[in-house]
């Protein structure tokens, strides 16, 4: 079975859309997971990206560039895949199996991955479940309760509450308090307080602070006392900047190498572009490549920022990426 994925989601970050976490799995994956039941599946997208992927049970490839007679879905339009084959999703129709479409709305945004990702998780889980996946294989010394998806490791003096994805050498550190819809998708590490957040790959939260109703995306590291806002005081909708509608409950967007400083606290529904630093309190945008300080945003020296990705990469044996990473440098995405 063959399914080519395209579009975007707001705001893009470095990693194609195609690779965004939804669910607890990258959106190639869920692809390949909707159509694990026809054999090996082959997912085309217009940029490939060797970054980590986590399924397991199903037999599927990542193509770059699709041909003209694969059919394709929409990026937004993928999770819906787990419950229909046939969609009407937003102005689009996809048919993949028997049946009458399925009306539904593509998710447009990081702030709606956020909010429907406990809802894509279950229907995730129950593809697995169907597919005879075993879903606790790593080492769990802590409390969990509900369903988890779990590949690394469960310190003790830990409560975790599914659903929850804790992917391959990652791990829930000692002391800490993990609550539904949280991934830590691979070669994560979190401390304190998490709440329906997805930290993809190669992610840093080791200190205490609180981060909740969050994306934070791969080669992030959140300094110590790091906390996202969720909720505004008046109780009235978060409106992102990048989003045409509110949400109850949303904390920020953080892009790929992203570093916060101690006792940084960012609000709710902010974007921090990737390669940004950021210190004190972040309370706008910040866009790509910059230094947020004292409530200025001036532009990161570029040579200095090349540095700080080999430098990043280097330390998870990823220097493989740095051709990928570095056109956030010399020729920027955004």
């Amino acid at each position: 079975m063959e399914v080519a994925i395209r579009g975007e989601l707001r705001p893009k970050l470095a990693a194609p859309a195609p690779y965004l976490v939804v669910g607890g799995f990258r959106l190639v994956e869920l692809a390949a997971l909707a159509l694990c039941e026809f054999g090996k599946v082959v997912v085309y997208v217009e940029e490939a990206v060797d970054l980590p992927m986590v399924l397991e049970g199903c037999r599927y490839e990542v193509r770059q560039g699709a041909p003209e007679d694969v059919p394709a879905v929409d990026t937004g339009c993928v999770p819906h895949l787990l419950s229909s084959l046939n969609l009407r999703c937003g102005d689009r129709e996809v048919r993949l199996g028997k049946g009458e479409p399925r009306a539904v709305e593509p998710l447009r945004t990081l702030a709606d991955v956020v909010e429907k990702n406990v809802e894509v998780m279950k229907a995730a889980f129950s593809k697995l479940r169907e597919l005879g996946v075993e879903f606790v294989k790593g080492d769990v010394r802590g409390v969990v309760v509900g369903d988890m998806f779990i590949r690394g490791k469960v310190y003790e003096y830990t409560y975790v509450e599914g659903p929850a994805v804790v992917g391959p050498n990652s791990s829930i550190l000692p002391f800490t308090y993990v609550r539904a819809g949280s991934v830590l998708y691979f070669d994560s590490k979190v401390r304190d307080e998490v709440k329906n957040a997805v930290f993809d790959a190669y992610t840093r939260k080791q200190h205490g602070g609180y981060v909740g109703d969050s994306y934070v995306a791969s080669f992030v590291n959140l300094g110590a006392g790091t906390t996202f806002s969720n909720l505004k005081n008046t109780l009235g909708l978060i409106k992102p900047s990048y989003a045409d509608r509110g949400y109850k409950k949303l904390g920020p967007v953080l892009g790929e190498f992203v570093k916060t400083a101690i006792g940084t606290l960012v609000y709710g529904g902010r974007y921090v572009g990737p390669l940004s630093h950021v210190y004190g309190v972040v309370d706008v945008d910040v866009p790509p490549l910059s230094i947020f300080r004292g409530g200025k945003i001036v532009p990161m020296d570029r040579e200095k920022a090349k540095e700080y990705i080999r430098r990043d990469l280097a330390q998870f044996g990823r220097d493989d990426l740095y051709p990928f990473y570095k056109r956030l440098v010399e020729q920027p995405l955004f």
